[in-house]
């Protein structure tokens, strides 16, 4: 059966790439640094029930909502990914998105490996040049076929120069990440704009348009990575946050196909903030307007 030139597919989630005609793919993170279910003083210790009951109210939520999702694992050790790693494939069946810092992901990889867990079923998170020769050896040994390309940039950092990040040929051996990440057997590439501020969010969500359109990429962000910078003393900052990162999740799935929302504890407002921009982009297509175009 020949694959859907509009989607990559991981299972049953379809990814979109080349328009935004399907709902974004959700994602959350679980076992980040910080997170209350983690024990603070050894992070191979976390409460197994409440990981459990968040991870099924978010795939609850994406069942609702009927927008696809995963979930990312994150970690600030190796020997804490691979006990994370345990749990979720002990539990779920469910693809997922392999984050956390270098070592954690490299150590992810190799327990995934012992386990027989095929590169298919998990997405390297993340990427953002060819320079680390280690990294590049672990993609090539270990086949692994899905990995996002973070864009880093400034704040004022235009569309074109963002587009450029990833297309020049800057990299070594004179190649650009695009390409040498194909060269590496990379078949799913992600592109993550990488946002900074609310300036950074218009730059990276301009981009995402054009990379969708020039290169047929599924690309997406982090959109609430700068909320609490806007957070005032004067306000309930627990709140006050929600209601901002309910709204940054509404303009970003206009043109996302992908959207890490960040803590997975953020689920309910992220899903159905973004239900509701579905839904008014359909309005807005039957009605053929011009809004947001």
């Amino acid at each position: 059966m020949m694959s859907d030139p509009n989607f990559f597919n991981y299972g049953d989630i379809k990814l979109g790439r080349g328009s935004f005609d399907s709902p974004p793919v959700l994602i959350g993170t679980i076992f980040y640094q910080g997170q209350t279910l983690v024990n603070r003083k050894n992070a191979e210790i976390f409460d197994e029930e409440k990981a459990l009951k968040r991870i099924n109210t978010h795939l609850s939520l994406s069942k609702k909502y009927r927008i696809p999702n995963f979930i990312e694992i994150s970690a600030t050790t190796p020997k804490a990914m691979v006990k994370y790693l345990e749990f979720y494939i002990t539990n779920f069946d469910q693809p997922f998105v392999l984050g956390g810092n270098f070592e954690s992901r490299l150590a992810g990889i190799e327990y995934l490996t012992e386990q027989g867990i095929n590169p298919d079923r998990y997405i390297y998170n993340t990427i953002s040049n060819l320079k680390n020769k280690q990294e590049l050896e672990i993609l090539q040994k270990y086949k692994i076929r899905s990995a996002v390309v973070l864009i880093l940039g400034s704040e004022n950092m235009t569309s074109t120069q963002r587009y450029e990040y990833i297309t020049t040929k800057n990299q070594p051996n004179n190649n650009s990440i695009l390409g040498g990440l194909k060269d590496l057997g990379i078949e799913k590439i992600w592109v993550d704009g990488g946002v900074i501020n609310l300036e950074s969010l218009a730059h990276v969500l301009e981009t995402q348009q054009l990379v969708s359109t020039s290169l047929q990429l599924p690309v997406g962000t982090a959109p609430n990575l700068f909320l609490f910078q806007y957070s005032s003393p004067r306000l309930n900052i627990k709140f006050h946050t929600r209601y901002r990162r309910a709204s940054i999740m509404f303009i970003a799935s206009w043109y996302s196909n992908f959207i890490f929302y960040g803590a997975i504890e953020d689920a309910k407002e992220s899903f159905s903030s973004t239900y509701q921009s579905i839904e008014l982009k359909k309005i807005v297509e039957s009605k053929n307007m011009k809004l947001f175009k």
